[in-house]
């Protein structure tokens, strides 16, 4: 076996499987259900995935157009320094879509998968923005995606090779030469896109392969389990992650591959005997502790015997953590908490506080001072950027993520959300609460309002009540219900108010702090109510409990 030492280091994504090849040929590197609702794993292994990707892109270097001036994209960021042709694909099936496209990288293409839970405008969107020239569909969405193709110039559709890894490296394989010493450090091959399921289109974020080969890995260890969509950091980005530390990826056996219940998260933990790692979203936290720390029931101990459960995609309430934590259950925040970059940020869990960081580098961490004990978290000339923000070499970027350092001074900080307002609720899906609060503020019972919902189920209306226009509390709270109904059929369902309980009315004599512009102080206001918050969300719970996994 040739010895790593004497191999080129890798230097872009597709790469990393031509490296591990030679150096650990046999590792499982990928665990995967097929088809999707099969019961047990399939096993694919780093020199098996080399192997398929050689094997994809002698194919697909036939079907898809050559990059020229007529191919490249024009819409990528200038910091991008060889513009690459764009290819996107809209797959149902994980493990053929992730391999369609590190061989498109292979062929020197730049990649996106688009998650087909866009709609239809908001992947037109996509399309246009990264100015793809080639879309890559399976027989699932093929005609969604001719559909869609037939609206854009110059667009060139293909239809997605389908195969089940482990039974197609049983045939002869197709070989592709290319350069394994070519350093394509500087070339962006990756782009993952924000999710655009609330008020904005979707938003494309360009990464080059250094950018990720340099940033600290996540926390892969032996096998992960990944609830995430492959569109997203918590699909892609670990899987490229755990081929760059030598770890191994396994999806959920699961029936729907964009939906995971949780007894089929606890069926592949016990069916991954080596998996020590689980990352999933707050509500399937939440639902762990609702379906089996109530009852204390057996499958706690398959969650107990895994080093680690890292929690991604919105902010897991303090009580829920702290509960599952005291079941004996490892919960952790995933690194960092922003889908713009990876930051030098770890999570060190405190008795007070379960998602507490540390700076890893004081080099790039920097803090920019807000209100009070709030700040925002700068990154200071980082080598994991994405390339569409155009930092300059020594530049400061604004990450718009807010955090308090508790206790004051110890350099340990707890993210408290978005310095942009939006908020971000637990299944991972967003809020705009500037129109909701502007819709109410008008209503003679309102003398001031404040949306709240950052990390909670949905979202919960503070009302502090205008009395000099209110005789009775009962009827000024039927009044501004109405109104919440109304404003309800304007909005996307997880950003209604849901529940009358979901609307808390301060008492007489207490007031929502608001600035000098006469806007609302969230972060300060959040504080100051958190107990008539929390028995919000408790009186919530407790009229309409939320439907677990």
């Amino acid at each position: 076996m040739t010895n790593s030492s004497h191999l080129p280091k890798p230097t872009s994504f597709h790469q990393i499987f031509t490296y591990r090849s030679q150096d650990k040929p046999n590792h499982p590197w990928f665990y995967y259900p097929e088809p999707v609702n099969a019961e047990h794993y399939r096993e694919l292994t780093f020199k098996g995935t080399d192997d398929l990707l050689n094997h994809l892109a002698a194919q697909y270097v036939m079907l898809l157009p050559k990059a020229d001036k007529n191919t490249i994209s024009k819409m990528a960021p200038k910091s991008v320094p060889n513009p690459p042709l764009v290819v996107a694909t809209l797959g149902s099936n994980t493990a053929q879509t992730l391999l369609t496209g590190f061989s498109v990288q292979r062929m020197q293409h730049a990649y996106m998968h688009i998650s087909p839970l866009n709609s239809d405008a908001g992947i037109l969107s996509l399309l246009e923005s990264i100015d793809a020239k080639v879309l890559i569909a399976d027989s699932v969405f093929y005609v969604r995606a001719k559909t869609l193709a037939a609206q854009m110039e110059g667009v060139q559709l293909v239809r997605m090779i389908e195969f089940d890894p482990v039974d197609e490296l049983k045939r002869d394989l197709k070989p592709f030469d290319y350069d394994k010493t070519r350093d394509e450090g500087d070339n962006c091959s990756f782009i993952i896109h924000t999710s655009g399921t609330s008020s904005s289109a979707p938003k494309p974020i360009w990464h080059a392969n250094k950018s990720f080969l340099a940033s600290p890995p996540f926390a892969i260890r032996k096998a992960t389990i990944t609830t995430g969509l492959l569109y997203h950091g918590m699909g892609g980005i670990v899987a490229v992650s755990a081929a760059n530390i030598c770890a191994s990826l396994a999806l959920p056996l699961a029936k729907n591959p964009n939906h995971r219940t949780l007894p089929e998260v606890i069926t592949s933990v016990k069916a991954l005997p080596n998996a020590d790692c689980l990352i999933i979203h707050p509500i399937l936290a939440e639902a762990i502790l609702e379906t089996y720390g109530k009852k204390n029931s057996p499958e706690l101990d398959y969650l107990r015997r895994l080093k680690a459960i890292e929690v991604g995609g919105g902010k897991l309430s303090s009580n829920i953590a702290n509960e599952l934590r005291n079941l004996g259950i490892n919960v952790r925040a995933a690194i960092a908490c922003t889908e713009i970059g990876t930051y030098p940020l770890r999570n060190e869990p405190t008795h007070e506080h379960w998602d507490s960081f540390v700076s890893a580098n004081d080099y790039h961490v920097k803090w920019e001072h807000i209100e009070e004990n709030q700040y925002e978290l700068l990154v200071n000339d980082s080598p994991a950027l994405a390339l569409n923000l155009g930092i300059a070499k020594g530049g400061i970027y604004h990450t718009n993520d807010v955090f308090e350092e508790s206790p004051p001074k110890s350099g340990k900080w707890v993210y408290v959300g978005r310095r942009d307002l939006m908020l971000i609720h637990s299944m991972g899906l967003n809020t705009n609460p500037v129109p909701w609060e502007n819709a109410l503020r008008p209503l003679q019972e309102i003398e001031e309002c404040q949306l709240v919902g950052h990390g909670r189920r949905g979202p919960l209306l503070v009302v502090e009540l205008n009395w000099n226009n209110v005789e009775d509390e009962s009827k000024a709270r039927d009044s501004i219900w109405k109104a919440v109904e109304e404003y309800n059929n304007t909005v996307m369902a997880w950003s209604r108010v849901q529940h009358p309980e979901a609307v808390v009315i301060l008492p007489i004599g207490h007031h929502l702090e608001r600035s000098d512009k006469d806007t609302v102080k969230r972060g300060i206001n959040l504080k100051k109510f958190e107990k008539e918050i929390n028995e919000g969300y408790q009186a919530w719970d407790r009229a309409a409990p939320l439907a677990k996994a």
